[in-house]
């Protein structure tokens, strides 16, 4: 139940409805909003207070802090504020972060990764492959896809943002599979980044990640567009 009561509150500060600096309703008050005990709702409020979102003082309550003190890698925080501002600023900063790492990633995985982690990165693309036409599954297995490349890293800051790419591709890849307009997934950008992987040609990996993320990034965005009722039904999810 503290879960929950930490997912609601949590959306309402990410979507916007309790700004920087506001005051969260006391304890009471969010017990019966809610319909759970105080040891809940304090249990909420000590888990929000780890995720950066709200600071608790005896003499001020729970008030939400400043964006800058957000856990924006924490899972929670992130899948919260993606389906609460789903819209063109978020894919264009969740675009930016990847193309920070995940092009690195692929070089660093096609240079120093093993023979089982380059093995792990071609199964979880023919996973890709044979689940393409169950949006679902095939949501989960792009998603060990980036994951399998992330940990041929062998870099543990590296696996860390991966957690943050798993959480925005469950969101981000249910807007795609959703939009009317939306097309089948072109495999080939996949495909040209695990042979050079498996080649062990790093800097080709490199690039391969970078134009398959402007493709993804590009998908995205006329999603969003052509789209706007499955945003709203992806935001009350």
């Amino acid at each position: 139940m503290s879960a929950q009561v930490a997912r609601i509150i949590g959306t309402r500060i990410t979507s916007g409805e309790f700004r920087p600096g506001d005051t969260l309703p006391i304890e009471n008050e969010l017990c019966q909003a809610y319909g759970v005990s105080r040891s809940t709702v304090r249990e909420a409020v000590k888990n929000l207070a780890a995720k950066g979102l709200v600071e608790v003082s005896p003499k001020t309550g729970t008030r939400v802090l400043p964006f800058a003190d957000w856990n924006l890698l924490d899972q929670d925080v992130l899948s919260w504020r993606l389906n609460a501002q789903f819209d063109e600023r978020i894919i264009e900063d969740l675009y930016e972060m990847r193309n920070c790492f995940e092009p690195r990633a692929c070089f660093l995985a096609a240079r120093d990764g093993s023979a089982d982690d380059l093995e792990r990165i071609r199964m979880r693309f023919s996973d890709l492959v044979s689940m393409l036409g169950q949006p679902a599954l095939a949501a989960g297995a792009e998603t060990e896809f980036h994951l399998a490349i992330m940990t041929a890293t062998h870099n543990g800051l590296f696996v860390t943002i991966g957690r943050a790419v798993k959480t925005a591709l469950k969101v981000s890849f249910g807007l795609t599979q959703r939009s009317a307009n939306g097309q089948a997934m072109d495999l080939q950008p996949y495909q040209a980044v695990v042979s050079a992987i498996l080649a062990r040609k790093a800097d080709e990996a490199s690039r391969a990640m970078s134009q398959l993320l402007e493709i993804s990034r590009a998908r995205m965005l006329e999603a969003l567009r052509n789209a706007p009722r499955a945003v709203e039904k992806t935001a009350g999810e």
